[in-house]
């Protein structure tokens, strides 16, 4: 099992207290972004988020990049120790990319709604429509009543860290 986050525009009167179905957001306008590694920020790292609008992402990827080529070649590194910093820095870049396409999401007006176990992208689309969109209130409500609820042990699905 994966696990996707479910991001919604804000509605569009600015009400965060309101339902989001029903005042101009469907399910249509949801983005999903899993948890894990993102095998594409990692090997392609600046067209990654160039293709998904994170352009300021992009430039501090090619800054970083430019430092991690330029240094090792004035400081006069071996060409293992070059392929260690590009290793280190494509698997870093992975590790990140779901994290900063999430911050994006948020900085551009979405709102995390949900936390989705699905198989797949479509599973988890079918998942978050089945149960439904509530009320902020309710959802503010219903995680105050979990926090003096007895901590119950979680043993549910663990993606891992590859999946």
């Amino acid at each position: 099992m994966r696990y996707y986050r479910v991001f919604l525009p804000r509605p569009s009167g600015g009400d965060d207290g309101a339902v989001f179905s029903g005042h101009g957001v469907s399910l249509a306008d949801a983005e999903l972004v899993r948890e894990g590694f993102n095998w594409l920020a990692c090997v392609f790292s600046v067209f990654w988020a160039i293709g998904n609008g994170l352009w300021l992402t992009a430039l501090a990827m090619v800054a970083g990049l430019v430092v991690l080529v330029g240094v090792p070649e004035i400081v006069g590194l071996d060409t293992a120790s070059r392929v260690i910093l590009l290793v280190g820095y494509a698997i870093l870049c992975g590790m990140s990319g779901n994290d900063l396409l999430s911050m994006a999401l948020s900085s551009r007006g979405f709102r995390l709604v949900a936390v989705v176990a699905a198989r797949d992208r479509a599973s988890a689309v079918i998942r978050f429509a089945e149960c439904g969109i509530a009320p902020a209130d309710d959802a503010r409500a219903e995680s105050e009543a979990a926090l003096r609820r007895p901590a119950a042990l979680d043993l549910g699905p663990s993606p891992g860290f590859w999946s």
